[in-house]
């Protein structure tokens, strides 16, 4: 880590094929991303983390809170070409459950579109699971795109889980995302089929009885039956009509 020529905040972190800036506090990591973007010619693969989020939003303009130094909460920017950004959130998604098993964490899913979740074991009709991570994607005007997430490690609101509960004791930010960012790389190269493959593999929605609740506050149930290669998910609701859902908060029934 070195601060030279850098703001008295910023430390760069030296993780292999990744151009990445500690921050110790900043408003959102992804308005920070677009902001420099704007006004520097920011290489492929730059990430921002900060110790905390002024102003950290997940899906749907939701708060994403953390205290100081607890969780992770960084943004990642891929430059253009990007032919389909949606696999790069489930890259990144993907990234995240393998970078658990570096720290003996288990039964970790992904909840459509992109929410990580543990899931607990199914002895009873309902999917009882609690949120890991999540992310914000932002594609910029040039194309490129910059994906948020953000990982509890320490700490987690009521009703979430983090890696330090189910792992019994305190993790190193640093460490998890040094994980994560390793996992990512190699799942980048992994052709396009083969990334939607394992996003379906670890997909836990599929095959559940599922709520879906549209921003319009629109409500359909019915069976998650599938993924289209467009990453929007079909449900089959109660008179047997398919339904295809692009955004939306989905709550796992059964």
């Amino acid at each position: 880590m070195t601060r030279d020529n850098h703001p008295p905040n910023e430390v760069r972190l030296q993780i292999e094929g990744w151009y990445v800036t500690r921050l110790d506090s900043i408003g959102s990591t992804n308005d920070e991303l677009v902001r420099r973007l704007e006004t520097s010619d920011l290489p492929d693969r730059t990430v921002l983390v900060a110790d905390v989020q002024t102003a950290g939003r997940g899906r749907l303009d939701r708060r994403w809170e953390a205290p100081v130094g607890e969780n992770l909460l960084c943004s990642m920017l891929f430059r253009p070409p990007i032919a389909h950004p949606q696999h790069l959130q489930h890259a990144v998604a993907l990234a995240i459950i393998a970078a658990t098993r570096h720290f003996d964490v288990g039964n970790v899913w992904l909840k459509w579109p992109n929410d990580v979740i543990v899931v607990e074991p199914d002895t009873s009709p309902r999917a009882e699971y609690a949120k890991l991570a999540g992310m914000l994607s932002t594609m910029t005007a040039d194309g490129s795109v910059i994906i948020g997430t953000g990982v509890n490690i320490n700490w987690s609101p009521v009703g979430a889980t983090s890696l330090a509960t189910i792992a019994g004791h305190p993790l190193s930010v640093i460490d998890v995302l040094r994980a994560l960012l390793s996992s990512l790389h190699d799942l980048l190269v992994c052709s396009e089929d083969e990334l939607t493959d394992r996003y379906r593999t670890h997909l836990s929605t599929i095959g559940r009885h599922v709520r879906v609740e549209l921003p319009s506050k629109e409500v359909v149930t019915g069976r998650a039956v599938g993924v289209s290669p467009d990453g929007s998910l079909e449900v089959v609701d109660e008179c047997a009509i398919t339904h295809r859902f692009h955004a939306g908060d989905v709550v796992h029934l059964r």
